[in-house]
């Protein structure tokens, strides 16, 4: 089995948020797999036969299934026996899609200047060219003036602190997908950003560190960029 994840300048340091989702995924399910790195500009040729132009890819045997999404899904309809990854399937699609843009988007303008420095040299026009239409304003540009899309990702953080009030996981007793989903998006601040997103007495602080622990911590062993 192999996962196709995108990397920087350190081929050893992956940092999607939705590559993270099914690291954590196999992770829950047991399954052991190969990572293959690629920089964004080593994607669209490496990926070809998957038809995918994003990470995450999966490979297992004949099948090659891409999108986060669907790759979790493709687990736990092959691999029934091991663990299930949801408690409730459409609440867990629904909860995919919500991400996008109450938390992804604000987040990728706070961090994207700090993703511009980790990057491969290659790869910085490229990310220039396609993320610059995203955020309509420069890389710069969002760096200096991330005040805003900071404090609409923290205000949109509330329900989740509201719920980690109470609840250790998303899943209940144990962590399921909706967590692995919300759990990326902090690895991928990390791997690439010094910021501080989220307070020490949030909530949600707790649950991360209860996250960085799960399955030998291997969430746990990514280090936040200095």
């Amino acid at each position: 089995m192999k996962l196709y994840e995108l990397v920087g300048r350190d081929k050893t340091k992956g940092f999607s948020p939705f590559v993270w989702r099914i690291k954590m995924a196999l992770a829950h399910k047991g399954l052991d797999y190969e990572l293959v790195p690629l920089h964004f500009t080593e994607i669209k040729d490496a990926l070809s036969f998957a038809d995918s132009k994003t990470v995450p890819v999966l490979v297992d045997g004949d099948h090659a299934v891409s999108d986060s999404w669907d790759i979790a899904c493709y687990l736990e309809d092959r691999y029934p026996g091991k663990p299930s990854l949801f408690n409730d399937r459409p609440a867990a699609k629904l909860f995919h899609y919500q991400l996008a843009q109450t938390l992804l988007m604000p987040l990728f303008r706070t961090i994207v200047a700090d993703i511009f420095k980790v990057i491969d040299d290659q790869d910085k026009e490229y990310f220039r060219a396609t993320r610059e239409p995203r955020i309509k304003c420069t890389i710069e540009q969002a760096g200096e003036d991330l005040e805003e899309s900071l404090m609409i990702f923290k205000g949109n953080l509330w329900p989740y602190s509201q719920f980690f009030k109470s609840d250790d996981y998303i899943g209940g007793d144990n962590p399921v997908y909706q967590d692995y989903a919300l759990y990326g998006m902090f690895l991928w601040a990390r791997a690439t950003s010094s910021k501080k997103i989220v307070d020490d007495e949030d909530p949600i602080a707790n649950w991360i560190m209860r996250m960085d622990q799960c399955f030998g911590g291997i969430g746990g062993q990514v280090q936040k960029i200095k």
